[in-house]
């Protein structure tokens, strides 16, 4: 595993869904980090996947649309719950 980056040139993928890209692409694909995508596969969530030769992770194009499609867009609630409450609150104490 290197530690250094390559930027990843999105428009070199091939647009099939059968096509297999390797996790540098997939992360550029998503927007985030190899170790995002460690993570994950660790914890066993995210998209399915594939390991050659016991090192090497694939993932198909089709399974990446399918993971991604199913995600929530915009990734919070319909409502959100902490919103900052406006109008009386506690009343002060007064000094004497």
């Amino acid at each position: 595993m290197s530690s250094t980056s390559q930027p990843v040139d999105l428009s070199q993928v091939p647009a099939v869904p059968w096509a297999w890209v390797d996790e540098h692409v997939y992360a550029a694909i998503r927007g985030c980090s190899v170790k995002v995508l460690q993570k994950e596969r660790r914890l066993n969530i995210g998209c399915s996947f594939r390991r050659i030769n016991g090192t090497t992770i694939r993932y198909k194009l089709g399974d990446i649309t399918a993971f991604l499609e199913s995600q929530p867009g915009g990734g919070g609630a319909a409502q959100p719950g902490n919103q900052l409450r406006r109008g009386p609150g506690r009343r002060r104490r007064s000094s004497p």
